[in-house]
């Protein structure tokens, strides 16, 4: 590892990691205020005044009783699917592909560093980003839901629903690093890196929508990820980690092969 690239990576990468990782956080709060086991049902309610459909779609069921599945609707049933996927699928470009599109790789091959010394290198900065992203936040949601109501909130669940979530994120991250591996050019990394994990989500949402098209978010990656079988203590969510794990290192480690075999246009 070439800790000169990491640190340039962080540099490079600051600003938009700490814009997502501060709008996401504000998110957490907002919801965190907003609970109160009092009025959950008429909150509940509020959602009946909505098409089905559409909340359905959105992951907004219902509110839950408690602190958690409160938490657990708003953040992870949809919101969890757009500033974690904007940051991974930014850095997971940036790190690679856009190098060789503007010709920098170039200068990075000519230092003492091999391809896979490089590859590697951005292969753990884009890892680094999204483990502390969730770091950052899921301490900051901690902290909140303490002081706002102190023992509520059921921490060792609460914990492990953000590993899931980052599993999946390095899954995720994996598509848009193999991408990147894979693409002499900015945009084909981009619609690769972009348009995958978007068709997921629209899969997912499509088939949230009701029975008759509950098949479709079979094609989707996120149908792994299911925050209320967590809460429940079902052993599904624990199958979908070990399936994100295998799927991202798949992804992260044939990325590194490919770029350290293929011709680059520099």
């Amino acid at each position: 590892m070439s800790w000169s690239l990491f640190k340039v990576n962080i540099k490079t990468n600051k600003f938009i990691w700490m814009v997502l990782t501060c709008v996401f956080c504000f998110y957490f709060a907002s919801i965190i205020l907003m609970f109160d086991p009092e009025k959950t049902e008429a909150l509940n309610e509020v959602l009946d005044m909505f098409p089905e459909g559409m909340i359905k779609a959105l992951g907004f069921d219902e509110f839950g009783t408690t602190l958690l599945a409160f938490i657990s609707s708003y953040m992870y049933g949809f919101l969890i699917f757009l500033f974690p996927m904007v940051l991974s699928i930014v850095i997971n470009h940036r790190i690679i592909a856009s190098h060789v599109d503007r010709g920098s790789m170039a200068y990075l091959l000519s230092t003492p560093n091999s391809r896979v010394r490089i590859a590697l290198t951005q292969a753990i900065s884009g890892l680094a980003s999204i483990t502390f992203f969730f770091i950052i936040t899921t301490s900051f949601a901690i902290v909140v839901s303490e002081v706002m109501f102190p023992g509520l909130l059921e921490m060792s669940k609460f914990i492990m629903l953000n590993i899931y979530a980052l599993l999946m994120y390095y899954s995720i991250g994996g598509i848009g690093f193999f991408a990147s591996c894979i693409a002499n050019e900015s945009k084909l990394s981009l619609s690769i890196g972009v348009g995958i994990p978007v068709a997921f989500l629209v899969f997912q949402m499509l088939g949230n929508i009701g029975e008759k098209f509950s098949w479709i978010k079979n094609l989707s990656l996120y149908t792994l990820f299911d925050p209320n079988k967590l809460i429940e203590g079902s052993n599904f969510p624990y199958i979908g980690m070990l399936a994100f794990a295998i799927i991202a290192a798949t992804l992260y480690t044939g990325g590194i092969l490919i770029f350290n075999k293929r011709d680059l246009p520099i």
